[in-house]
Protein backbone atom coordinates (compact mmCIF):
# COMPACT_ATOMS: atom_id res chain seq x y z
CA UNK A 1 0.00 0.00 0.00
CA UNK A 2 2.93 2.11 0.75
CA UNK A 3 4.77 1.65 -2.33
CA UNK A 4 1.49 2.55 -4.47
CA UNK A 5 1.34 5.58 -2.71
CA UNK A 6 4.45 6.18 -3.31
CA UNK A 7 4.30 5.60 -6.73
CA UNK A 8 0.76 8.40 -7.48
CA UNK A 9 2.99 10.50 -5.07
CA UNK A 10 6.12 10.54 -7.52
CA UNK A 11 3.66 10.80 -10.63
CA UNK A 12 1.80 13.65 -9.75
CA UNK A 13 4.69 15.40 -8.69
CA UNK A 14 6.22 14.31 -12.63
CA UNK A 15 3.19 15.99 -13.87
CA UNK A 16 3.07 19.24 -12.08
CA UNK A 17 6.65 19.88 -12.67
CA UNK A 18 6.71 19.70 -16.29
CA UNK A 19 4.26 23.04 -16.49
CA UNK A 20 6.30 26.27 -14.82
CA UNK A 21 4.57 28.78 -13.59
CA UNK A 22 3.82 31.14 -16.26
CA UNK A 23 1.81 28.46 -17.92
CA UNK A 24 -0.22 27.56 -14.54
CA UNK A 25 -0.76 31.42 -14.32
CA UNK A 26 -1.33 31.35 -18.07
CA UNK A 27 -4.15 28.72 -17.68
CA UNK A 28 -5.55 30.85 -14.16
CA UNK A 29 -6.22 33.93 -16.00
CA UNK A 30 -7.58 32.17 -19.13
CA UNK A 31 -10.23 30.42 -16.78
CA UNK A 32 -10.44 33.57 -15.01
CA UNK A 33 -11.19 35.86 -18.02
CA UNK A 34 -13.69 33.01 -19.36
CA UNK A 35 -15.73 32.77 -16.47
CA UNK A 36 -15.96 36.65 -15.99
CA UNK A 37 -17.00 36.93 -19.56
CA UNK A 38 -19.61 34.57 -19.72
CA UNK A 39 -21.27 35.07 -16.66
CA UNK A 40 -20.97 39.15 -17.32
CA UNK A 41 -19.08 39.94 -14.90
CA UNK A 42 -15.94 42.03 -16.06
CA UNK A 43 -15.63 45.69 -15.21
CA UNK A 44 -12.77 48.12 -15.97
CA UNK A 45 -11.00 47.24 -12.89
CA UNK A 46 -11.25 43.16 -13.24
CA UNK A 47 -10.43 43.82 -17.50
CA UNK A 48 -7.66 46.18 -16.74
CA UNK A 49 -6.12 43.25 -13.92
CA UNK A 50 -6.93 40.54 -16.59
CA UNK A 51 -4.76 42.93 -19.28
CA UNK A 52 -1.78 43.19 -16.76
CA UNK A 53 -1.21 39.34 -16.21
CA UNK A 54 -1.71 38.76 -20.32
CA UNK A 55 0.76 41.26 -20.89
CA UNK A 56 3.09 40.16 -18.49
CA UNK A 57 2.84 36.60 -20.23
CA UNK A 58 3.35 37.88 -23.34
CA UNK A 59 6.69 38.62 -22.68
CA UNK A 60 7.68 34.66 -22.27
CA UNK A 61 10.09 32.93 -24.25
CA UNK A 62 8.01 30.34 -24.62
CA UNK A 63 6.17 30.51 -28.17
CA UNK A 64 2.72 28.52 -26.80
CA UNK A 65 2.17 31.03 -23.92
CA UNK A 66 3.27 34.06 -25.75
CA UNK A 67 0.98 33.77 -28.53
CA UNK A 68 -1.78 32.88 -26.31
CA UNK A 69 -1.31 36.00 -24.22
CA UNK A 70 -1.49 38.10 -27.33
CA UNK A 71 -4.81 36.54 -28.50
CA UNK A 72 -6.54 37.18 -25.55
CA UNK A 73 -5.35 40.36 -25.14
CA UNK A 74 -6.65 41.03 -28.59
CA UNK A 75 -10.15 39.88 -27.07
CA UNK A 76 -10.01 42.15 -24.43
CA UNK A 77 -9.10 44.86 -26.55
CA UNK A 78 -12.53 43.81 -28.49
CA UNK A 79 -14.55 43.92 -25.49
CA UNK A 80 -13.06 48.12 -25.07
CA UNK A 81 -13.97 48.77 -28.27
CA UNK A 82 -10.01 48.95 -28.90
CA UNK A 83 -9.84 48.18 -32.33
CA UNK A 84 -6.87 49.34 -33.43
CA UNK A 85 -5.22 47.95 -30.04
CA UNK A 86 -6.86 44.74 -30.62
CA UNK A 87 -4.89 44.65 -34.24
CA UNK A 88 -1.53 45.25 -32.86
CA UNK A 89 -2.05 42.46 -30.68
CA UNK A 90 -2.99 40.12 -32.99
CA UNK A 91 -1.02 40.75 -35.36
CA UNK A 92 2.29 40.64 -33.57
CA UNK A 93 1.10 36.78 -32.13
CA UNK A 94 0.34 36.08 -36.18
CA UNK A 95 3.99 37.10 -36.98
CA UNK A 96 5.06 34.20 -35.32
CA UNK A 97 1.99 31.61 -35.32
CA UNK A 98 -0.32 31.18 -38.61
CA UNK A 99 -2.78 28.91 -37.15
CA UNK A 100 -6.33 29.06 -38.36
CA UNK A 101 -7.62 30.81 -34.49
CA UNK A 102 -4.82 33.15 -35.10
CA UNK A 103 -5.90 34.09 -38.67
CA UNK A 104 -9.06 33.89 -38.04
CA UNK A 105 -8.73 36.26 -35.19
CA UNK A 106 -6.68 38.55 -37.28
CA UNK A 107 -9.79 38.61 -40.05
CA UNK A 108 -12.46 39.00 -37.93
CA UNK A 109 -10.56 42.32 -36.54
CA UNK A 110 -9.65 43.63 -40.05
CA UNK A 111 -13.46 43.53 -40.06
CA UNK A 112 -14.07 45.55 -37.31
CA UNK A 113 -11.54 47.99 -38.39
CA UNK A 114 -13.36 48.09 -42.00
CA UNK A 115 -16.31 50.60 -40.61
CA UNK A 116 -13.88 53.45 -39.64
CA UNK A 117 -12.01 52.96 -43.01
CA UNK A 118 -15.21 53.19 -44.69
CA UNK A 119 -15.76 56.63 -42.23
CA UNK A 120 -12.75 58.03 -43.42
CA UNK A 121 -13.46 57.77 -47.73
CA UNK A 122 -16.65 59.22 -46.89
CA UNK A 123 -14.86 62.34 -45.49
CA UNK A 124 -12.49 62.35 -47.95
CA UNK A 125 -14.96 62.56 -50.53
CA UNK A 126 -17.11 65.09 -49.22
CA UNK A 127 -20.09 62.86 -47.93
CA UNK A 128 -20.54 64.25 -44.49
CA UNK A 129 -23.91 64.60 -45.15
CA UNK A 130 -24.07 60.87 -46.60
CA UNK A 131 -24.39 59.40 -43.25
CA UNK A 132 -27.05 56.90 -44.43
CA UNK A 133 -24.90 55.35 -46.39
CA UNK A 134 -22.27 54.94 -43.71
CA UNK A 135 -25.41 53.78 -41.53
CA UNK A 136 -26.35 51.11 -44.26
CA UNK A 137 -23.02 49.53 -44.41
CA UNK A 138 -22.64 49.47 -40.70
CA UNK A 139 -25.97 47.61 -39.87
CA UNK A 140 -24.88 45.12 -42.42
CA UNK A 141 -21.50 44.26 -41.66
CA UNK A 142 -23.44 43.99 -37.74
CA UNK A 143 -25.97 41.36 -39.42
CA UNK A 144 -23.49 39.62 -40.52
CA UNK A 145 -21.54 39.39 -37.28
CA UNK A 146 -25.08 38.42 -35.54
CA UNK A 147 -25.69 35.61 -38.21
CA UNK A 148 -22.07 34.38 -37.49
CA UNK A 149 -23.64 34.51 -34.02
CA UNK A 150 -20.34 36.50 -33.21
CA UNK A 151 -22.56 38.71 -30.31
CA UNK A 152 -19.78 40.61 -28.96
CA UNK A 153 -18.32 41.61 -31.78
CA UNK A 154 -21.42 42.41 -33.20
CA UNK A 155 -22.48 44.74 -30.20
CA UNK A 156 -18.68 45.93 -30.35
CA UNK A 157 -19.50 47.09 -33.95
CA UNK A 158 -22.76 48.56 -33.08
CA UNK A 159 -21.11 51.10 -30.28
CA UNK A 160 -18.57 51.91 -32.74
CA UNK A 161 -21.40 53.12 -35.40
CA UNK A 162 -23.01 55.09 -32.48
CA UNK A 163 -20.28 57.27 -32.30
CA UNK A 164 -19.49 57.21 -35.83
CA UNK A 165 -22.75 58.58 -37.05
CA UNK A 166 -23.13 60.79 -33.96
CA UNK A 167 -19.91 62.62 -35.53
CA UNK A 168 -21.61 62.60 -38.53
CA UNK A 169 -24.73 63.93 -37.63
CA UNK A 170 -26.41 65.74 -34.68
CA UNK A 171 -28.07 63.33 -32.05
CA UNK A 172 -31.37 65.41 -32.62
CA UNK A 173 -31.28 64.76 -36.42
CA UNK A 174 -30.40 60.75 -36.37
CA UNK A 175 -32.74 59.84 -33.17
CA UNK A 176 -34.54 56.79 -35.34
CA UNK A 177 -31.65 55.65 -36.93
CA UNK A 178 -30.05 55.22 -33.16
CA UNK A 179 -32.86 54.02 -31.63
CA UNK A 180 -32.27 51.29 -33.92
CA UNK A 181 -28.73 50.67 -33.13
CA UNK A 182 -30.28 50.65 -29.58
CA UNK A 183 -32.30 48.29 -30.10
CA UNK A 184 -30.15 45.93 -31.41
CA UNK A 185 -28.01 46.02 -29.10
CA UNK A 186 -30.47 44.86 -26.87
CA UNK A 187 -30.84 42.37 -28.99
CA UNK A 188 -27.22 40.95 -28.80
CA UNK A 189 -26.99 41.41 -25.18
CA UNK A 190 -30.12 39.48 -24.60
CA UNK A 191 -28.57 36.80 -26.85
CA UNK A 192 -24.83 36.66 -24.35
CA UNK A 193 -27.89 36.80 -21.49
CA UNK A 194 -26.40 39.87 -19.92
CA UNK A 195 -29.90 41.58 -19.17
CA UNK A 196 -29.02 44.24 -17.39
CA UNK A 197 -27.03 45.92 -20.46
CA UNK A 198 -30.38 44.51 -22.75
CA UNK A 199 -32.65 46.57 -20.48
CA UNK A 200 -30.67 49.59 -20.26
CA UNK A 201 -30.18 49.21 -24.07
CA UNK A 202 -33.76 48.55 -25.11
CA UNK A 203 -34.60 51.74 -22.40
CA UNK A 204 -32.77 54.29 -24.41
CA UNK A 205 -34.08 52.58 -27.82
CA UNK A 206 -37.27 53.53 -26.71
CA UNK A 207 -36.68 57.05 -25.20
CA UNK A 208 -35.68 57.96 -28.49
CA UNK A 209 -37.70 56.22 -31.00
CA UNK A 210 -41.07 54.71 -28.75
CA UNK A 211 -42.61 52.85 -31.55
CA UNK A 212 -44.53 49.44 -30.74
CA UNK A 213 -41.55 47.39 -31.63
CA UNK A 214 -39.20 49.15 -29.65
CA UNK A 215 -42.20 48.85 -26.59
CA UNK A 216 -42.53 45.05 -27.08
CA UNK A 217 -38.91 44.16 -27.54
CA UNK A 218 -39.04 46.25 -23.91
CA UNK A 219 -41.85 44.28 -22.68
CA UNK A 220 -40.54 40.87 -24.02
CA UNK A 221 -36.88 42.07 -21.82
CA UNK A 222 -38.27 43.11 -18.84
CA UNK A 223 -40.10 39.76 -18.57
CA UNK A 224 -36.58 37.73 -18.02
Amino acid sequence: MKKQSKLIFLSLLILFSCKDSDQISLESTIDEFQYLNSNNLLNQEKINELKSNFENLSFNNKHFINVTSLYYLSEISIIENKFEEAYEFINKAYLVNHSDSIYQQLQKINSLLSLKDTVEIAFENDMQDDFLKVFEIGRKKIKDLYEQKDYQSAISQTHLLIEVIKNLKEEEFIKAELSQLFQDLAIFYSQKNNIEKAKESIKTAVSLNPNAENIEIQKLINTK
